[in-house]
């Protein structure tokens, strides 16, 4: 029992440190749909992403959790509460490779997560009509799990 005390320590440390392990001016990798927790030196006054569409940033204290929205490279600059930057970052969003399939059928692309079993799952680059089936349906999903339903919803008019 004695000497699993420390390897529970080590264990503890390497998971505290792990999260803060990305520094200032590095790449950061984030898969698509994924996101990563970045440790930063103190509460941040503002974030600025180059391109939202690409990745996108939840802040709590100092903890900044990095969204992989779709593929590409972008940048997240931080910056204290005097406006001094404090962090910088390159985000690189992949896709997530393992378990992906795509099934290519007369030049149109369908994109799949086999784990075990082959499901749809919704990537840029499918066939429009393969994506808009996809994303219909998981919204017919969600608004029945929540009780909600956006078809029907409409924008408020227009102030006058």
């Amino acid at each position: 029992m004695r000497y699993r005390t420390p390897l529970y320590f080590t264990a503890a440390a390497f998971l505290a440190l792990s999260a803060a392990t990305v520094q200032a001016g590095q790449v950061l990798t984030v898969e698509a749909d994924q996101s990563q927790l970045v440790i930063l030196p103190s509460i941040p006054g503002s974030v600025v992403i180059g391109n939202p569409t690409i990745s996108d940033a939840t802040v709590e204290g100092t903890k900044m959790f990095i969204h992989g929205r779709s593929f590409g490279t972008t940048n997240i600059m931080v910056m204290d509460l005097d406006g001094n930057q404090v962090a910088s970052f390159e985000v690189s969003v992949s896709h997530t490779t393992s378990n992906a399939v795509a099934i290519f059928k007369g030049g149109m692309r369908g994109s799949y997560n086999c784990a075990p079993l082959c499901e749809s799952e919704m990537q840029i680059g499918d066939d429009p009509g393969f994506f808009k089936a996809a994303n219909e349906q998981a919204k017919a999903k969600i608004e029945l799990a929540t009780g909600t339903d956006t078809a029907k919803s409409e924008a408020p008019p227009a102030p006058q």
